[in-house]
């Protein structure tokens, strides 16, 4: 009897992970990333319209995209990671926002410092490293392509991936 309600916990800290990254991530993320295309690719097509646009424009905002989408894809490998291996955290951020929607007191152990799983600290290396690449590459190419193309695009491309590699969890709902 121990071992089944031991699984129903587990399925059920996962079922409330993936709720809270569908309505708190996932969501928000689908207007964003609609914004960022209109405004990235808004500026690629003034500049073909104003005959402004070179192969080297071309190739800049493809691997402004391109490299957002790597980004993307790498952070939803991780949220998968986590959701497959230590859920509570996850489930506990969700209980936490459903108390406060709920005008609930919150107790004061909901929130911890973060997923406790081994290669830790391996994810915040290289989530510093994703940001600064991010960086260098948009700050390279704010100098060869438009402004907003080279700030919108890697955000584009970021929250695109995240859509397009996470559709199963809004598939399951």
């Amino acid at each position: 009897m121990a071992k089944i309600v031991t699984a129903r916990r587990l399925e059920d800290e996962r079922n409330r992970a993936r709720l809270y990254l569908k309505s708190r991530l996932m969501l928000p993320i689908i207007p964003l990333g609609m914004v960022c295309v209109l405004a990235g690719y808004g500026n690629i097509t003034l500049m073909w319209m104003q005959d402004e646009l070179t192969t080297d424009a071309v190739m800049g905002s493809t691997i402004l995209f391109l490299c957002g989408a790597a980004w993307g894809w790498g952070h939803v490998s991780y949220e998968r990671y986590l959701v497959a291996t230590c859920p509570e955290h996850l489930a506990r951020k969700q209980k936490a926002l459903e108390a406060a929607k709920d005008y609930k007191k919150a107790k004061r152990d909901t929130f911890s410092t973060g997923p406790i799983h081994p290669g830790r600290q391996i994810a915040l290396v290289l989530y510093g490293v994703g940001v600064l690449a991010q960086f260098g590459i948009t700050g390279y190419y704010l100098g060869h392509i438009g402004t907003y193309a080279a700030l919108f695009l890697p955000w584009a491309g970021y929250f695109n991936a995240k859509v397009i590699f996470w559709r199963d969890l809004f598939a399951r709902s």
